[in-house]
């Protein structure tokens, strides 16, 4: 695909992006959507009711687009030392990241090991990332989830941890109780204000300057769909703490 081919249908996914948002934006629900392993945030909004609502969505995914599609693209044209494919390639990729979250997460669910899950979550999350995350667990956990969806959830939950916690010190803990297998994601960063507790779900909040604010929206989205749940909190000891629950197989 040439230059030219490439923007064009740049632009043709950016309208259906844009377009799906805004009429998520007018309905005011939590739910999140879709699965492709990255998280994004940004800046924080306030009040609430369908304008606000409206007007936070469009900031948001116009933030986003000028800073992944935009940008690049603007410099390729401007500077002729610049690879416009590559500049093309990443404002794909930027469109591509916007699907992740248009797509409903699947329900379907099979036996899986929650070891293996989080272990490969952290290695994808590792490899994106320069930060190293320690997994702790007494052994193998079989339960009953769709792996990808969790993987996809596990994976934003990482991010979100290695963000707002400042890069410090990211845990993840795998054991079982009852019926229940469960990962905690600790880090050592500031932890969650009164208000992000209060708002972490909802679709576009963020305390972040450079997201859009949907991964742990999503990640609740694909959760809860397997039966699961998900809980925030502030360790005693400080930092954050997400805690997974998932059904036992």
């Amino acid at each position: 695909m040439d230059g030219l081919s490439t923007v064009m249908v740049i632009a043709a996914l950016v309208a259906v992006v844009v377009g799906f948002f805004v009429g998520r934006g007018t309905s005011g629900s939590k739910a999140g959507s879709s699965p492709a392993r990255r998280s994004g945030s940004a800046g924080s909004g306030g009040g609430s009711g369908p304008d606000e609502a409206l007007h936070l969505a469009l900031s948001r995914i116009g933030g986003y687009l000028r800073e992944n599609v935009d940008a690049p693209l603007a410099a390729a044209f401007k500077d002729r030392r610049l690879s416009l494919r590559k500049a093309a390639e990443q404002a794909v990729a930027a469109v591509d990241d916007l699907h992740f979250y248009l797509e409903a997460p699947s329900d379907e669910t099979g036996e899986e090991d929650l070891l293996h899950l989080a272990k490969e979550a952290v290695r994808d999350f590792e490899a994106d990332w320069d930060l190293s995350v320690r997994v702790s667990a007494k052994g193998s956990v079989t339960v009953r989830v769709n792996g990808e969806a969790l993987l996809d959830a596990l994976y934003l939950i990482l991010h979100n941890s290695a963000v707002f916690g400042e890069g410090k010190g990211v845990i993840v803990t795998i054991s079982s109780d009852g019926a229940w297998g469960r990962v905690h994601v600790q880090d050592d960063g500031p932890g969650f204000t009164a208000e992000a507790l209060s708002r972490a779900y909802d679709p576009f909040y963020t305390t972040s300057e450079d997201g859009l604010g949907l991964g742990l929206s999503h990640a609740r989205r694909a959760i809860e769909l397997q039966a699961g749940r998900i809980q925030l909190r502030n360790r005693a000891e400080g930092g954050a703490e997400v805690e997974i629950a998932v059904p036992l197989a």
